[in-house]
This record gives structure tokens, C-alpha cells and sequence, in this order.
């Protein structure tokens, strides 16, 4: 099986977020398998942290038509109700994600995963 990595990063974006599609996960809920990065000083981004995530089946189908209905338009990512990123839709998503956040958004999106 062949899986496709999306890799979300979190970039500023004058785009108004009324024009954003919106894709919130519940990690409790959504996430079959996740597992974070926290520091890694000879990584492509060493000032983020790295949540890796296998979504659940459901949540895989929901992300596949969110992300489809978005190609070319910003896509607002919310974990546990906290805004990780908005960024534009390039492909359609599939059921392994990277999210690449600012450790500071890792810092305060980590006790919500643990809950």
C-alpha cells in the first residue's frame, strides 16, 4: 500500500480565513497513530517540532474531500480545537501526515494529545 505524505507547514497568509476551508481533527478521535518530533538541530527545520499522524479511516475520507474541494485555496488545520496553520492546498490529502509547527504551538498543542 501506497501512502501519501502531506506535509503541512505553517506559513502567514494575507488570504482572508473566510475563504479558507476548514479541517479540524480530533486527536482522540481522528488519529490512529501519532507520534511528535520535538527538537531535531540537523532537521530541514530545526526551530519546529513534528507531529506525524495515521489518520483514522473516517477521518482519512474526510480529509481526501476537504482537501479535493480546496486545491488552490488556503485550508485552515485545527488539532483539538488549537489553530496549528493555514496553508494553500497543493494536493489531496491522504491518510499519513506531517504537521510542522512552531514549537511554541507544539508546547501548548502537546497536553491536549495526551489527554
Amino acid at each position: 500500500m501506497q501512502w501519501k505524505v502531506a506535509i503541512l507547514l505553517l506559513v502567514t497568509s494575507c488570504a482572508g480565513t473566510s475563504q479558507a476551508a476548514d479541517l479540524d481533527f480530533s486527536s482522540a478521535a481522528d488519529f490512529a497513530r501519532m507520534e511528535i518530533l520535538l527538537r531535531d538541530d540537523q532537521g530541514a527545520h530545526p526551530d519546529f517540532a513534528q507531529l506525524s499522524v495515521t489518520l483514522t479511516p473516517e477521518a482519512t475520507a474526510r480529509a481526501k474531500a476537504i482537501s479535493r474541494e480546496a486545491l488552490g485555496q488556503p485550508l485552515n488545520l485545527s488539532i483539538n480545537g488549537q489553530h496549528i496553520s493555514t496553508t494553500t492546498v497543493h494536493s489531496e490529502l491522504g491518510g499519513l501526515l506531517r504537521i510542522v509547527m512552531p514549537r511554541p504551538v507544539a508546547k501548548s498543542l502537546l497536553p491536549t494529545l495526551i489527554e
